[in-house]
C-alpha cells in the first residue's frame, strides 16, 4: 500500500470513529432514558391502581360498617324497648337507606315506623310493637347479611 492511501484511511477513520462512537452512545443513552420513563410511567400507573383499589376497599368497609351499625343499634333499640340508641339508630337507618336495595328499603321503613311509634300496642289485636319489630328485624338482618356477603371482595 502506498503511504498516501494509508494516510487517507487513517484520516477517514479519525473522522468516522468519533462520529460512530457518538451515535452509538446517543442511541444507548436514549434507550436508557426510555426505560427510565417507562418505569416512571409504570410506577405512576401502579400507584393510581393501588389508590383506586384502596378507595374501593374503603368504600366496601364503609358500607359494611353502616349495615352492621344499623343492625346493632336497631337490635339494641328493640331490646331496650325504645329507651336507648334512638339517635344512633336513626343516623344509621338514614345511612343504610342510601346503600340498601329496594328489597330492603320498604321493610326498613316499616320497621322504623314501628320503632318511633307512640303506642306500645298496635293493630286490632293490640300486638306489642317491639315483638313485631323484632320479627321484622330478623327478616331485615337476613337481607343485610346477603348484601354484606355480596359486597365485592378484594
Amino acid at each position: 500500500m502506498k503511504p498516501d492511501t494509508i494516510t487517507a484511511v487513517i484520516a477517514v477513520a479519525a473522522v468516522v470513529s468519533p462520529v460512530l462512537t457518538a451515535w452509538i452512545n446517543n442511541y444507548y443513552k436514549n434507550l436508557a432514558d426510555q426505560r427510565i420513563n417507562d418505569d416512571k410511567l409504570r410506577l405512576e400507573k401502579q400507584k393510581q391502581e393501588e389508590a383506586k383499589h384502596q378507595k374501593f376497599i374503603e368504600q366496601n368497609v364503609r358500607i359494611r360498617t353502616i349495615y352492621e351499625k344499623y343492625a346493632e343499634y336497631t337490635l339494641e333499640l328493640i331490646t331496650s324497648r325504645g329507651t336507648s340508641s334512638v339517635q344512633e339508630q336513626g343516623k344509621y337507618f338514614g345511612l343504610a337507606m342510601i346503600y340498601v336495595d329496594n328489597s330492603v328499603t320498604d321493610r326498613m321503613s316499616e320497621l322504623q315506623k314501628l320503632l318511633i311509634g307512640e303506642n306500645d300496642k298496635i293493630g286490632a289485636m293490640e300486638q306489642d310493637r317491639y315483638e313485631i319489630a323484632n320479627d321484622e328485624f330478623y327478616i331485615i338482618a337476613l337481607k343485610l347479611r346477603k348484601l354484606i356477603n355480596s359486597l365485592p371482595k378484594e
